[in-house]
């Protein structure tokens, strides 16, 4: 057999196999159709546009676009609560509260909690929570997003910066205050009499913690100047070398 030949019949084995699956495709579709009018003639003909899980989602997964389809769904079937195609957006960006199985439909009671400010934390960073006061802390003049020089004093005494344009995260001044926004409408009477700070309203003195953003080869040395009482955060004008 010629090598001509053998081409010739791997070609047309390459063409029966694409039919062959073309016709597959096709009555895979066809028996799915079948299935969901069989259900809608059951059930009702009304249908809903809902999401659906695309694959598992275990607990805490923040929801991305491939992660979630839109199905038709029997009206009379669609549980309470379930998210309908017009939350999409809302629902992306946003963590599960349970294990969602593939195929399931979201429920909003499940999909909406919001997404933690830590979850942006970018590759090469690590969130790290040190104690300090008002003196290591600009007076407690400490606001989210803030870029700060962190300085440390060595064995020798001599005060050094650790790292540089540091990312404060969270502190316990801005989540008393957040908290406090939630509970209370009012919350500017209240803040007008305990005075306001350069960053921020409220008691910025009676900071407690803050959160940075560190980069990671620098946390422990971060932590360990911190538990020393030897840390210092420091604002730095743009212009300062």
């Amino acid at each position: 057999m010629s090598n001509r030949q053998r081409m010739l019949i791997a070609l047309a084995c390459a063409i029966v196999a694409a039919v062959l699956l073309g016709v597959f495709l096709q009555r895979s579709a066809t028996a799915s159709q079948r299935s969901e009018r069989a259900l809608l003639r059951r059930y009702g003909g009304q249908t809903v546009r809902i999401l659906v899980a695309r694959k598992d989602m275990a607990a805490g997964t923040v929801v991305s676009s491939g992660q979630v389809e839109v199905k038709s769904w029997p009206a009379t079937l669609a549980p309470e609560g379930a998210l309908l195609e017009r939350d999409r957006e809302a629902v992306l960006g946003k963590r599960t509260t349970a294990w969602v199985a593939q195929g399931e439909p979201l429920l909003r009671a499940r999909m909406l909690q919001t997404v933690k400010p830590l979850d942006a934390l970018q590759k090469g960073l690590s969130a790290v929570t040190i104690s300090t006061d008002a003196v290591h802390a600009l007076g407690g003049e400490v606001s989210d997003g803030m870029r700060v020089t962190l300085m440390g004093a060595q064995v020798t005494g001599v005060v050094a910066p650790l790292a540089a344009n540091i990312e404060v995260l969270s502190s316990s001044t801005s989540a008393r205050e957040a908290k406090a926004a939630a509970e209370s409408s009012s919350s500017s009477s209240s803040s007008s009499s305990s005075g306001t700070g350069l960053f921020g309203a409220g008691s910025a003195s009676d900071i407690s913690w803050v959160t940075l953003a560190v980069p990671t080869p620098q946390a422990a040395q971060v932590i360990a100047a911190a538990q020393a009482g030897k840390l210092w955060l420091v604002l730095q004008n743009e212009g300062a070398r």
